[in-house]
């Protein structure tokens, strides 16, 4: 509940400050960026630039943070809370009980994300129609946001997922942020600088190429949306076993 409030007043923040600081005159036109790299939310179509970029990028980043992030309370909020034996007791089958669990995580964050994007792109609208431009918006072009809202939900499920099973198995939500900062911070950027021929089995990666829907070639690697898609599957089909296999042998006394 908390992860929603912040996003919806952060969605009603920009809505504000892009209708009052916006000053026609430094807008450039659709599709140039000029001053800015991702265009100007003034713009409708700069929301999505057809080439792996544009200002929808970024929300869904943070929507993919807030449900790895969501999952994780969702799970080790029950661990911190001490229900979890008592749930355990109504459903004896363990495997089912944490499934159950990671599947409504999957479910209802692209649900909930479907529903912060919708009220992020209608907060653009007034600061659209009044100071910029509806230029560009074409068949091409809401086949191509679409297709990328599209991926973008399939990245917040896995996230979900991902942050709920993490959770599960460090039984608590702390181990989630822990594991979102060294990846970011310290394993990734290491691989990347020392390894650059791993980068093509990295998660930010992937996550960038389903998102962005753009083919990106490295060093020894070449990976498009489907292929990193099914990577980052893999991954988190991988994460979920092994949370899957050891809530089933844990010793829930000890853990109440």
């Amino acid at each position: 509940h908390v992860l929603i409030a912040i996003a919806l007043v952060g969605i009603a923040a920009m809505a504000v400050l892009a209708a009052v600081l916006t000053d026609p005159a430094q807008i450039s036109p659709p599709g140039d960026g000029g001053q800015y790299d991702e265009g100007h939310i003034a713009n409708l179509a700069d929301l999505w630039l057809g080439d792996g970029g544009g200002i929808i990028i970024q929300p869904i980043a943070l929507l993919g943070i807030g449900a790895l992030l969501g999952g994780a309370l969702v799970v080790g909020g029950e661990w911190k809370a001490g229900t979890v034996t008592t749930v355990a007791t109504w459903e004896v089958r363990r495997r089912r009980l944490l499934g159950a669990r990671l599947l409504a995580c999957g479910v209802l964050a692209p649900a909930i994300a479907i529903g912060l994007l919708a009220l992020f792109v209608a907060g653009t609208l007034p600061v659209v129609l009044t100071k910029g431009s509806t230029v560009g918006i074409d068949g091409a072009w809401v086949t191509g946001i679409a297709g990328t809202l599209g991926r973008g939900l399939v990245m917040v499920s896995f996230a979900a997922v991902l942050g709920g099973a993490i959770a599960s198995i460090a039984r608590g939500t702390t181990a989630t942020f822990v594991v979102l900062v060294a990846l970011n911070v310290v394993i990734e950027p290491a691989v990347r600088g020392w390894f650059p021929s791993f980068g093509g089995w990295l998660l930010g990666e992937n996550v960038a190429v389903l998102v962005g829907g753009e083919i990106l070639d490295g060093d020894g690697f070449r990976r498009g949306p489907g292929p990193a898609g099914a990577l980052l599957a893999a991954y988190v089909a991988a994460v979920v076993a092994a949370a899957v296999a050891i809530f089933h042998r844990r010793d829930l006394g000890s853990a109440a």
